[in-house]
C-alpha cells in the first residue's frame, strides 16, 4: 500500500509515531511538547540540511531555551 508523505514529518522531521514517543516522553518529564515541537523540533528541521556544525545547532537550542515556558 502506497503512503504519502507524513504531515507531522514534513513539519518536524520525525514521524508520526516517534512524536507520539517524544510527547509521551515529555509528559513523563514534566515538559511542555508543543514548546519542544516549536522551538526545537522544527527549527531543527527547517534548518536541517544547514546544520553543518555544532554551533547552529547549539545556536537554535540556545533560542528554545531562552523561550521555555515558566
Amino acid at each position: 500500500m502506497a503512503r504519502g508523505l507524513d504531515r507531522v514529518f514534513l513539519h518536524y522531521g520525525v514521524r508520526q509515531e516517534d512524536l507520539e514517543i517524544i510527547e509521551q516522553s515529555c509528559r513523563d518529564c514534566d515538559i511542555d511538547a508543543e514548546w519542544l515541537k516549536e522551538y526545537v523540533l522544527m527549527p531543527c528541521n527547517k534548518e536541517r540540511e544547514s546544520i553543518e556544525d555544532e554551533r547552529k545547532l547549539n545556536k537554535i537550542l540556545n533560542k528554545a531555551l531562552n523561550n521555555l515556558p515558566t
